[in-house]
């Protein structure tokens, strides 16, 4: 707009130069045309000053005037001249500034387009980032709902954690000693142990509820059938965790029960043994077992175990078949589960 503003001022100067010079031109050439001169003529003029009486003789050449006039006009034009190549240097700078001018808010425009598209393009991804996002706290809290529901189902206990469990075992029982020189072989067992030990805790208390069943073979006159010892003992229990959960434990047990032993026959070398057997058909006694174990959390209220310990159960008499002595002892070895 500057060069525009500009670019009229000269235009509008020129003009007027250019007219100012036609007008001076043309009031020269009509006082020149009003007023001939000729030459070798000359004029007289008389001016009355008081009483006295001045005459003046003027004389002009007319080429001289001429020339004079064609230099002014000569001199004009070059200016004039002058001007026009100003102008059209100008108009030409102008017309490139206008082109550039146009290019500029071309690639302005071009450039307004791309960030129109560029913020529409970002706005798109905002929201779907949005979603994202959205659904990905979905699928954590999801997940920390889950994580949440199998800590509580790895951790689960039937009894509220109280340290109070119940479980069942199965393995099989090895004689030795004075029980398998009467004839009396290993055989299987089934065992119900009920205890408690809280985790982290050192100290425990376990009972074992079992049904053992010998295997009888004839040795010498003594025909011995399979008996079936029944025991319940109740034990203390010493667990050394192994884990940082302290679910994991190494257990030592020792205690003492009751052994009660059925359908061994009158005729058996165990009726030998015992002294109070009339009919040879039950006979309970005292004993003590001690042993060791370990145990293995799983899943949930589920442990397992596997233990083994040595029995010994007192007879009423060494006498009879041999004369080893009055201990009976075997040594269970078993694999169970419990549930806390």
């Amino acid at each position: 707009m500057k060069l525009q503003r500009w670019t009229s001022y000269a235009m509008g100067l020129s003009v007027a130069l250019t007219l100012s010079a036609a007008a001076e031109a043309k009031a020269q050439d009509t006082s020149q045309v009003r007023i001939p001169i000729r030459k070798g003529t000359s004029t007289t003029s008389t001016t009355s000053t008081g009483s006295t009486t001045v005459g003046v003789t003027t004389r002009e050449s007319a080429g001289d005037v001429a020339t004079l006039t064609q230099l002014k006009i000569d001199s004009l034009e070059a200016v004039a001249a002058e001007y026009k190549t100003r102008l059209d240097a100008l108009e030409a700078a102008n017309t490139a500034a206008n082109t550039r001018s146009a290019a500029l808010e071309a690639r302005i425009g071009a450039l307004s387009d791309s960030l129109a598209t560029t913020r529409t393009e970002l706005a798109a991804l905002k929201e779907e980032l949005n979603a994202t996002n959205a659904r990905l706290s979905e699928v954590d809290t999801r997940l920390q709902g889950l994580n949440t529901r199998f800590n509580r189902f790895r951790n689960r206990s039937l009894f509220g954690n109280s340290g109070f469990y119940v479980g069942l075992g199965t393995g099989s029982s090895f004689t030795s000693g004075t029980l398998r020189n009467i004839g009396y072989e290993s055989a299987p067992l089934i065992t119900v142990p009920i205890g408690w030990h809280k985790y982290g805790s050192m100290l425990g208390i376990r009972t074992e509820w079992s049904l053992n069943r010998l295997e009888g073979t004839q040795v010498g006159s003594f025909f011995n059938p399979d008996p079936t010892v029944a025991s319940g003992v109740a034990m203390a229990t010493l667990s050394f965790p192994i884990n940082e959960a302290k679910s994991n434990n190494v257990y030592l047990m020792g205690g003492g029960g009751f052994y009660m032993f059925r359908n061994f026959g009158a005729t058996s070398a165990l009726a030998d043994k015992f002294s109070g057997s009339v009919d040879g058909d039950t006979e309970t006694k005292w004993g003590f077992n001690a042993g060791a174990g370990v145990e293995f959390h799983i899943l949930g209220a589920t442990s397992l175990f596997v233990q083994t310990s040595m029995t010994n159960v007192a007879a009423d008499r060494g006498s009879g078949l041999t004369e080893e002595g009055r201990n009976l002892r075997w040594m269970p070895v078993v694999v169970g589960f419990t549930l806390r």
